[in-house]
């Protein structure tokens, strides 16, 4: 327990040097973690974002483009919607119109009209809580919680939108990006603000019996049309996930073989500005043993350290991005980092670490005793 106390004692003799080497194993976390992290967590956002109602058939124009789920480009006659109403094997039809901004990485400024009946449709298929009330009339909208807190909104306050005052009745509590940034109006009021007069995205179709077949019900009885079945609309968005993941490996690797190199250089020259003091200590009949111990324990100790600030800093890279670049808010606390950083690859980022720093010190203090010898 004394050598090892000597071995902490000596890592703070020289606090610039421990300083720096506790960055630099810092950065090697943070350069391992933050990678995976945000390509993981990008994944999770948009496999999530995506899936905002439940239904078992969409229908959309023939020339729409499906974004996992979410219909983008041509629009369809309001009156599809009773139409398809009226095929063999539909319970239940329901219009909705998506209006969204794609410039970025992830979509913002969503604009979304549902029948006011149907506003309750998106708790069933994410996990959110409402603040306030959904609209019981056509000048209401609910909005997300990510965007009420940018836009500084909150239940009773009025927004502006294409030039009409609408009330806000309630938010959307939810991690799902596309609600959180979304503003969910009566369809007929988005139809008006927008200038999608009597115009709407797709028609959700809950069927009866098999869904294939009702598709093909739709799609012979309603001209212009495609019926989808919502498990294929993630068909696009399927390949970016892919790549995505593709990418985390390799830029996780190389991010690992960097991490390694660094620590083993950052030890290893610790290590050789102690060579004095190992010597010292064995000139004074220190066993070899005894000598390991000390390097061990300094070694041991500014790892950790450097695994410790990695890890926060890691997390705080990557609610930095996601809340710049993706509209995600994430409370920066201990539950916060566990949900930002993936458990298992943490603990292997610091337990790798900590391993290779032990065994380049031991290496390191192993020759420097041999020399003193």
């Amino acid at each position: 327990m004394a050598l090892a106390s000597l071995g902490f004692r000596n890592s703070f003799r020289k606090p610039l040097r421990t300083f720096l080497s506790v960055a630099g194993i810092a950065l090697c976390i943070v350069l391992m973690l933050t990678v995976v992290a945000v390509s993981d967590r990008y994944t999770t956002v948009v496999d999530q974002s995506y899936t905002v109602y439940k239904a078992d058939l969409l229908v959309v124009s023939r020339g729409a483009l499906l974004l996992g789920g979410l219909p983008l480009g041509a629009v369809v006659s309001q009156g599809v919607a009773s139409q398809v109403a009226g095929v063999r094997g539909v319970e239940s039809a329901t219009p909705l119109l998506v209006v969204v901004d794609v410039k970025e990485l992830v979509p913002s400024n969503i604009t979304i009209g549902v029948p006011i009946q149907n506003f309750s449709m998106f708790a069933e298929a994410t996990p959110l809580s409402l603040q306030g009330s959904y609209p019981s009339s056509a000048d209401q909208v609910v909005v997300g919680n990510y965007l009420a807190s940018t836009e500084g909104l909150r239940v009773g306050s009025t927004l502006e939108n294409g030039g009409a005052a609408l009330t806000v009745s309630g938010i959307l509590v939810t991690s799902n990006v596309v609600l959180s940034n979304a503003v969910v109006m009566p369809l007929q009021t988005a139809q008006a603000e927008l200038g999608y007069y009597d115009l709407v995205s797709a028609v959700l179709v809950d069927t009866q019996g098999n869904a294939s077949q009702v598709a093909s019900n739709i799609m012979a009885s309603v001209p212009g049309v495609g019926a989808i079945p919502y498990g294929q609309s993630q068909a696009i968005t399927a390949p970016l996930l892919s790549s995505v993941g593709t990418f985390d490996v390799a830029m996780g690797a190389l991010a690992a073989a960097l991490a390694v190199l660094f620590v083993t250089v950052i030890v290893s020259v610790n290590i050789l500005e102690e060579r004095d003091e190992l010597s010292t200590m064995v000139a004074m009949g220190a066993s070899t043993g005894s000598v390991l111990k000390v390097a061990l324990a300094e070694t041991s100790l500014v790892t950790l350290l450097g695994a410790a600030l990695g890890v926060v800093a890691s997390a705080g890279a990557t609610a930095f991005v996601f809340e710049r670049y993706a509209g995600v808010t994430v409370q920066f606390t201990p539950s916060g980092i566990s949900a930002l950083l993936p458990g298992w690859v943490t603990l292997l980022a610091v337990l790798g670490l900590l391993a290779v720093g032990m065994g380049v010190g031991l290496a390191s203090a192993v020759g420097a005793v041999r020399r003193a010898g």
